[in-house]
């Protein structure tokens, strides 16, 4: 069974352990390095801390109790880009691909960003080469607003992302 819902302090060991898991997976789609976060003293306290404050919401999809995907949503704070909120550090996991837990994830997010009066718009960037993801983003509604060339790099290798823009 899969169940979608906002992460709360009691998932931070699941959290943290997913996210090393997608650092080590896929470390082309996410800005931080898995050396980075293995380098955080007291992660779990850290994500228990971003549970609590409401600075950034955690989302996760639960497969059958178990944590196998999760993204993020965080509202701009400046008054003039108060009415958008970003999209950010989403996966799932290799053994929960094609269980529809990561469209679950993104339009749980979305219907949630509907009923904020806040949120008019939600942004997300995904890598060009990550094509499972960015057909899954095009499926709901995104739509390319630019390519950022190099916007990533690891070791020698450069990495272009698109940035995609939902309008709610």
């Amino acid at each position: 069974m899969l169940e979608i819902r906002k992460l709360v302090e009691d998932d931070a060991h699941a959290y943290w352990a997913l996210r090393k898991e997608a650092l080590q997976e896929v470390p082309e789609a996410f800005a931080m390095s898995y050396e980075e976060a293995a380098a955080i003293e007291n992660p779990i306290d850290l994500v228990r801390e971003v549970t609590r404050s409401n600075a950034e919401q955690f989302y996760g999809a639960f497969l059958d109790g178990e944590l196998v995907g999760a993204a993020t949503l965080q509202k701009e704070k400046m008054i003039k880009m108060s009415h958008r909120a970003q999209i950010g550090a989403v996966y799932v996991s290799g053994k929960a691909r094609g269980t529809g837990a990561g469209v679950a994830l993104i339009q749980k997010i979305i219907d949630d960003s509907k009923e904020d009066p806040d949120i008019e718009k939600l942004n997300l960037s995904v890598v060009t080469t990550n094509e499972p993801a960015f057909s899954l983003y095009k499926k709901l509604g995104f739509e390319v607003v630019g390519i950022e060339k190099k916007s990533m790099k690891k070791g020698q290798e450069y990495y272009d992302e698109y940035l995609m823009t939902l309008l709610l």
